[in-house]
Parts: structure tokens; sequence; C-alpha cells
């Protein structure tokens, strides 16, 4: 029974124009996640104007203290730290300076420049606004 459909199959492609093979046409395609280049330059990224539109709309971006969680905007002259191991903005609740070596970067005029962190995120704190952070105290 099998044999007899392929046989009937075969013979209706030899006399059917339409049942036999179709060249292929070759059409150059995108594939959909593929970039294609514009004939237009793009914009660069990240190489916008600082005019004064820009300062004001930066200036009046609003931030949340990390230890008070109290809004503050940026133009209002509290913020004070940027805390390098829980990456929040304080105002309160800051630990200072660390006093370790993996903590201190040296620039190119020779000043030092220490990491700052919150209460949080230190092991010992001293009087003078200097500590130590927990990655140094190990």
């Amino acid at each position: 029974m099998i044999f007899f459909l392929i046989i009937l199959l075969k013979t209706l492609r030899m006399t059917c124009s339409c049942a036999g093979k179709r060249s292929k046409r070759r059409i150059k395609n995108y594939r959909r996640n593929s970039i294609v280049p514009n004939e237009q330059e793009p914009p660069k990224v990240g190489c916008r104007e600082v005019n004064a539109e820009f300062m004001n709309n930066f200036v009046k971006e609003a931030m949340v203290c990390g230890y008070c969680e109290n809004i503050f905007n940026i133009n209002s002259g509290e913020l004070k730290v940027h805390c390098n191991i829980c990456n929040k903005f304080f105002h309160c609740g800051i630990a200072g300076e660390c006093l370790g070596q993996e903590c201190a970067v040296t620039d190119e005029y020779g000043n030092i420049h220490r990491a700052r962190y919150c209460i949080g995120c230190v092991s010992k704190i001293y009087d003078n606004q200097t500590c130590l952070c927990k990655d140094c105290s190990k």
C-alpha cells in the first residue's frame, strides 16, 4: 500500500508542472536581531552640551537620604557622602573617611582621596570624622 502511494506521488510530480521543484530566488534579508546600518550618522551618546537649561533641570532633581530617608534637592547643598559599599547618598548618618590603604587613591597631582562611608558600612568609627570600613578591617 505504501509502495503504491509513493509511485502515485512520483507520477503526479512528473505530470504536474506546479508540483516540481522551484528554483529559489536569492534575496538578501536581514535577520530580525541584526543591526542594519543607516545612511545617516547616529547621534553620539553621552556628549550632551552642558548649558544653563541642563543645569537648571539637573539642580531640580531630588534624592533620598540612605540613613533617614528624607528627600532633599541637589541644589540644597545637603549632599555630603556617597557610600562606597551600599551605593547610597547621605546627608546624615556619615561615618567619615576610611583610614585603610585600600580605600586611598592618589591622583595625578599627588592629592590623596579617601573613600567615604555611612555608619552602617564601617566596623570602627574614630573621633575626627575618620573610620575603618568592613573591607579594610579584615
